[in-house]
């Protein structure tokens, strides 16, 4: 049964209502040249053509949130490859081909620069609004093969003919695409990467790679947008390619919504033929007026046409904040454990107490372990040589005041900021120059002093976020498990309360052997503070995982260290159980005060 194993992995992505979405789409378009004459026709086949190319920009801005300025240089390298090798009397798709790989190339070049780490937020694009340009100036300067500002004709055929060849590209692309890719894991991940990337890369998912994937992707659909357009359009000038193109599709995809393939073609559709038959009325003015309707839409309907349909028709906020894509409860973990729901039956039962602690002492080695940790922000050492082993299982609280270091060294542990100097092991690994994702690969949650969540998604579908990435598959306390439950309310309107407690559950649900929590009560009354100090200890007694601590209320310190580090000025002042550092005559001075 092994060749079942695909199919079972693809069950699930198509449902009734995408059955009856695509019979009517199939339906309309096939009926659609018995019913409309040749000019609305052509309209209709561009608006297709023009559909793709802007559902190729969604894939990237909507979906992964990677702007691009200049997506139509994809769209015009589809476009000059096609008429190229018409003119040249090479079979077009040779020249598709050849536009592809061209497109991917530069794609992925373009994705290494202004993706990486150190790139900043406008790089992208930068990026592309240099290449649109420069896409545009070599289209016009190379005589030889572009035709110059003169263009290249491609003969499109019968209006009826065009049109069913065009639908018949569209189809099979949007089809394909969304299948394959938006109803599977990286669609799941794109959407996870554009809500929240910290979470994201703390749940082991590369970011860069998710978006470098997604951003050649939408090169590669513009490009094919482009190719099929060609002979629709009928002259391809280095217009197909430049900056107006490239704002126009902007344009088209925030009119009709991003994030959803009803959206782009039906922006695409209003705005050309708007353009067609409003532009000839109001002339150049037409341009202004696309201008204003897109800050209209941006400031006053983010989510485009189809968010105020959405609205309207009161879509259950699961399924419009999903923007389509599977979230799975449950899966297969990256140890071969399976979920709750599975076949294989329940989880392992929590360990009691007693037997943890005789469990405790076997246990080696160390969960983490910091040798001469220090880092410095130019001349300023903010973590000065820490040297600190947890044993797995424990719960270590470090404490001192504002500026002694404590988020910092958080940081540095989790991967989020590089070491001046100095090693990081976790469970005897050295990950000192691994990055965020890959240390939570290892087993490495992470809970900051702001909440860090999927805002625009239920609680439930953060708790499947997590799950579908997890590391181990754990059984959560009930007062944690009752988020798996809440689909229907974002977790934007939760109380931070409420909000804290999802974080907690979506880390531990996820299975890591380490957390490091970043003032987990701050912001929390007295009895939500106790609350979730029981539910820590209780968690750690049931799971067995280690608990790094920062925190600077003294009663939750009490109730959860089972050893306290007082950190002061980037160092270790002292190491010990809580009697012991309310003890130390330098603690209790600086920072404790009479306790």
């Amino acid at each position: 049964m092994q060749f079942l194993k695909p199919l079972t992995r693809l069950h699930g992505r198509f449902e009734r209502r995408h059955a009856l979405a695509a019979g009517i789409a199939v339906a309309v378009l096939a009926i659609a040249p018995y019913l409309l004459p040749a000019y609305p026709l052509a309209l209709l086949t561009l608006s297709l053509a023009y559909g793709l190319f802007a559902f190729g920009l969604d894939l990237s801005w909507g979906r992964a949130g990677v702007i691009s300025i200049g997506h139509a240089a994809f769209f015009g390298l589809g476009a000059y490859g096609s008429a190229i090798a018409v003119n040249a009397g090479v079979p077009a798709a040779a020249g598709v081909v050849a536009a592809l790989i061209l497109s991917a190339a530069i794609a992925l070049g373009i994705a290494r620069v202004g993706l990486g780490r150190k790139a900043l937020a406008s790089t992208m694009a930068v990026l592309t609004l240099a290449l649109t340009l420069l896409a545009e100036q070599i289209a016009r300067s190379w005589l030889s093969v572009t035709n110059g500002s003169n263009g290249l004709f491609v003969p499109a055929g019968g209006v009826v003919d065009s049109y069913y060849r065009t639908a018949a590209v569209v189809l099979a692309a949007v089809l394909g695409v969304w299948f394959f890719v938006l109803r599977g894991p990286l669609g799941r991940r794109l959407l996870a990467v554009r809500v929240n990337e910290q979470r994201t890369e703390h749940l082991g998912v590369d970011p860069y790679r998710a978006k470098t994937y997604a951003f050649v992707l939408s090169a590669l659909v513009a490009t094919v947008a482009g190719a099929t357009a060609a002979p629709v359009i009928g002259l391809v000038s280095p217009s197909t390619a430049g900056i107006v193109m490239s704002t126009q599709v902007l344009v088209w995809l925030a009119v009709g919504g991003r994030g959803t393939i009803l959206g782009a073609f039906l922006g695409a559709g209003i705005v050309t033929v708007g353009q067609e038959y409003l532009g000839d009325a109001i002339g150049s003015w037409y341009l202004l007026a696309m201008g204003v309707i897109f800050i209209l839409v941006v400031r006053f309907a983010p989510g485009g046409l189809v968010g105020l349909l959405a609205k309207a028709s009161r879509t259950p906020v699961s399924r419009s904040s999903a923007q389509d894509t599977v979230i799975p409860g449950t899966r297969l973990s990256r140890t071969g454990t399976q979920g709750p729901s599975a076949a294989a039956g329940p989880g392992p039962s929590p360990r009691s107490e007693e037997d943890w602690d005789a469990a405790l002492a076997d246990l080696d080695p160390p969960a983490l372990n910091l040798r001469d940790v220090t880092k410095s922000f130019g001349p300023v050492p903010v973590v000065r040589g820490v040297t600190l082993e947890v044993p797995r299982g424990q719960i270590v609280c470090l404490i001192g005041p504002n500026g002694a270091g404590k988020t910092t060294l958080l940081n540095l542990i989790a991967g989020d900021l590089p070491l001046t100097r100095g090693q990081i092991l976790l469970r005897d690994r050295e990950v000192t120059s691994w990055s965020a994702h890959h240390r939570a690969a290892l087993g490495l949650g992470r809970l900051f002093q702001i909440p860090s969540l999927y805002q625009e998604l239920t609680p439930a579908q953060n708790m499947a976020m997590a799950r579908t990435e997890a590391f181990q598959h754990v059984d959560l306390p009930a007062e944690l498990e009752r988020f798996t439950h809440r689909n229907d309310v974002l977790t934007q309107d939760l109380p931070l309360a409420d909000q804290r407690a999802l974080e907690l559950a979506m880390s531990i649900s996820w299975g890591p052997e380490i957390v490091l929590l970043d003032e987990p009560a701050a912001g929390l009354s007295h009895e939500d503070s106790v609350g979730l100090a029981q539910t820590l200890r209780r968690v750690n007694r049931m799971l067995g995982c280690t608990l790094v601590i920062v925190e600077h209320d003294m009663d939750i310190v009490r109730q959860l260290a089972d050893r306290v580090v007082v950190l002061a000025d980037g160092q270790v002042l002292v190491d010990g159980q809580m009697d012991e550092v309310s003890a130390n005559a330098d603690v209790r001075n600086a920072y404790l005060g009479a306790v």
